[in-house]
């Protein structure tokens, strides 16, 4: 990042570095999490009984 004697390209220049960044945060808060995996029934259900239904459905039954 050069530094000018222009005040006004010094003013400029600071405003897109924080658009910039500003951009970056956005795109980085908008990605979603891992999803989190299951190897087993007992794994999951040891976790939360209530898993189950947010998973496989409103009928599922532990």
């Amino acid at each position: 990042m050069a530094i000018s004697t222009n005040p006004f390209a010094n003013y400029t220049l600071s405003i897109t570095t924080q658009y910039k960044d500003t951009q970056t945060g956005v795109e980085e808060a908008q990605k979603k999490p891992q999803r989190k995996m299951y190897h087993s029934m007992d794994a999951m259900l040891k976790e939360c009984v209530f898993l189950g239904a947010t998973r496989f459905g409103t009928n599922y039954i532990a």
